[in-house]
Formats: C-alpha cells, structure tokens, sequence
C-alpha cells in the first residue's frame, strides 16, 4: 500500500499500474512435478492417490451395474459418515472402515433381499443368515476401526504437543541474549 499526501495528511492510495512488478504467467512446477507440470514418479500426492484408489475399489466399483452398484453406493455412504466421526483419518483407519462399510452395505441389501424373499421362508431366512454374519463382521471391525482411530488421533496430539513445545524451547533459546566470550 502506498501513501500520499494531501491537504496535510498521508493518505492511503491505490497502488499504481507502474508500481505493480510483473507476475510470472506460468506456476514453476513443485518438486514433486517433471517440467512439464506432470506428476513426477515417487512423488507423495501419487502414492496418496493410489491409497486412495485402493479404498475406493474395496467400497465397490462405481462402474458397477444394478444391485453390486446399489452396494456400492451405500459402502460410500456409510464410509463418508463413519469417516466424519472418527477422530482421525489416518491410512489405516480408513483402510479398515472400508471394510466395515462393505459389510454394512452387504448386511443392508442381504436383509432388503429376505424381506422379498420372505422372513418365514427358507430362502428367506437363508439369505437374513447371510447378512447375519455380514452384521456380526462390521460390529467387530467397528470396534477395531474406534480403537485405531483414537490411537492415531492421540498420537497425532502428542506429536503436535512435541513439536510445539520444542518450537517453544526454540524461540525461548533465540530469544536469550547472547554473552560476549
């Protein structure tokens, strides 16, 4: 920001167009891109990004088609959901709540199905047996997603904790005035 005078007072201006340095028109690539902007092999966005795929095809393939896409949807549902109440996203929280949401999306449209077919029928019951076990498998995975996810968070808050308490001891050191030898 520039001043001016006027009538006595330094006033606050506009800068102007002479002012302004020129911008470079093209972003220089990160050290994790080539040259030409593409992603450069080893890099860490790429190896989240492929983390990441790896979820997606445990939840189910939104290429899917008819009941296996219904599926699909309501693991990512769920996922998303689940996700959004754990204290921490860490890699392995994520890898096993994708577990958990595929079984609650298959205990889901295993009970849909029995309902069809009939609760007082045998194929009924067989497929209500079905997503019985679908159930009792997300409950403990559940259970094991919690623990891992509190782990993590509490870990993260330690590191953070440790850092800042040496950033702390840092800028205390830097602060002291130095003695003359």
């Amino acid at each position: 920001m520039t001043f001016e005078r006027s009538h006595g007072k330094a006033r606050p201006s506009l800068a102007r167009g002479s002012d302004l340095k020129p911008a470079d028109s093209v972003e220089k690539p990160t050290d994790a891109r080539t040259p030409d902007g593409r992603f450069a092999a080893g890099n860490r966005t790429a190896r989240a990004a492929r983390f990441t795929h790896t979820i997606r095809k445990a939840l189910g393939s939104k290429a899917a088609n008819g009941e296996a896409l219904i599926v699909a949807r309501d693991a990512r549902r769920v996922f998303g959901h689940v996700l959004a109440s754990l204290p921490s996203d860490a890699p392995p929280v994520r890898a096993l709540l994708s577990i958990y949401a595929r079984h609650t999306a298959l205990h889901a449209y295993y009970t849909v199905k029995a309902e069809e077919l009939g609760l007082d029928k045998p194929e009924g019951l067989k497929l209500l047996e079905v997503a019985d076990r679908q159930s009792q498998r997300a409950e403990r995975v559940l259970v094991t997603v919690h623990d891992l996810a509190r782990i993590h968070a509490e870990a993260t808050a330690k590191r953070a904790a440790h850092d800042s308490t040496s950033l702390v001891q840092a800028m205390a050191l830097a602060s002291k005035p130095r003695e003359a030898p």
